[in-house]
């Protein structure tokens, strides 16, 4: 069973929304990702510097006894998709936008090197396009068909494997991005996976955010 709730537990508070990190648009030309910069809710195009993940605390959710050392991933598998992609590094880039893996089909998928490594303690990134609403040819193509359950797994470059369980799985408005449960630290080893959601062909653009929530359950 999905657990798709309203998200409002999680909406960011105004001062938050000054940290807001979302997907912007996926599939499409020129497509990226920047903060919010207000002390009141915002509009995505405004920018600004995020805080660093200390001045955060930590968000309420299932905490891991496991957790691993640092080392780059190089690929993620996600079985109930039969999919396996490799992963490339996306940062923040000079001014301040959040970048993200190329938009053309067939491209991988992305772990924003701000967050942690998946394994180690905090709440590691993942971002992917979606690209197509009707084939693979977007690495996060259905991502909004996995349940609470399922797994994640993440090959890392010293050769070991982190596997993740999903606890949550929900789709956001962007003007409601929950930054703070999806980007701040966590007490666990935890995976966020994002991508875009819920275009209904009015407009080319996605107008939500589907981001998928696990925590680390085993390692290789």
């Amino acid at each position: 069973m999905k657990l798709h709730g309203t998200g409002r537990r999680l909406r960011l508070t105004a001062v938050a929304a000054a940290l807001l990190l979302s997907l912007t648009a996926c599939g499409t030309a020129g497509a990226d990702t920047e903060p919010a910069a207000s002390s009141a809710p915002a509009a995505p195009s405004a920018t600004a510097e995020p805080a660093p993940p200390d001045t955060a605390p930590p968000t309420e959710t299932p905490t891991a006894e496991l957790a691993m050392d640092a080392s780059t991933p190089v690929s993620v598998h996600i079985p109930a998709l039969d999919r396996t992609a490799d992963l490339i590094e996306t940062g923040m880039r000079d001014d301040r936008r959040l970048e993200v893996p190329p938009d053309e089909e067939g491209s991988p998928a992305s772990w924003y090197t701000g967050s942690p490594t998946p394994g180690e303690r905090g709440a590691s990134v993942l971002l992917g396009h979606v690209n197509s609403l009707s084939d693979e040819s977007g690495v996060f193509y259905d991502l909004q068909s996995l349940e609470l359950g399922d797994e994640v797994s993440v090959t890392r470059e010293d050769g070991s494997v982190a596997t993740f369980e999903i606890y949550q799985v929900e789709s956001f408005a962007k003007d409601e991005f929950p930054t703070r449960a999806v980007y701040y630290p966590v007490t666990g080893a935890e995976l966020r996976l994002i991508t875009c959601d819920n275009l209904d062909g009015s407009t080319p653009d996605f107008p939500n955010n589907f981001v998928v929530f696990a925590e680390l359950v085993s390692v290789a």
